[in-house]
């Protein structure tokens, strides 16, 4: 059984994403943070690891071409948020680092309300916050 999640990226400018995620609010690891091989970020409460790495060093772990995410996304990335507040100065700090808001804040159903973007290396992202209550049944 997995005791600990963690995903891996490529990037193309890995300074440059670094410095993105830093900016949006992401807890760089310090283990890593010197490293210009690599970069590693905390993400919520659970401390899921995001791994950076140049697209060069993450083809070397995989038996396929990474997917151009500038023409297609192989998957969502979902950040939680406490409340409607939250996710639309989210959209806020996200434009002032440099990412690309692809969906505007909008609500679905009821209960639903987010928005979508995407970072430096064009993967897809959302911040979304649910109210529970409202979730139909």
């Amino acid at each position: 059984m997995a005791k600990e999640f963690w995903f891996n990226l490529p990037v193309k400018d890995l300074k440059k994403s670094k410095q993105f995620f830093n900016e949006i609010g992401f807890i760089e690891n310090p283990h890593h943070i010197d490293n210009s091989h690599l970069g590693s970020f905390f993400i919520g409460g659970k401390n899921v690891v995001m791994m950076l790495f140049p697209i060069e060093t993450f083809k070397e772990y995989i038996p396929k071409n990474a997917t151009h995410t500038n023409s297609g996304t192989e998957v969502l990335f979902n950040i939680d948020a406490q409340s409607k507040e939250e996710v639309d100065a989210m959209v806020e700090i996200v434009k002032k680092a440099g990412g690309t808001i692809y969906a505007k804040p909008y609500e679905k159903d009821g209960w639903l309300y987010g928005f979508g973007f995407s970072d430096p290396d064009a993967h897809s992202w959302s911040v979304l916050y649910m109210d529970m209550s409202k979730m139909p049944q």
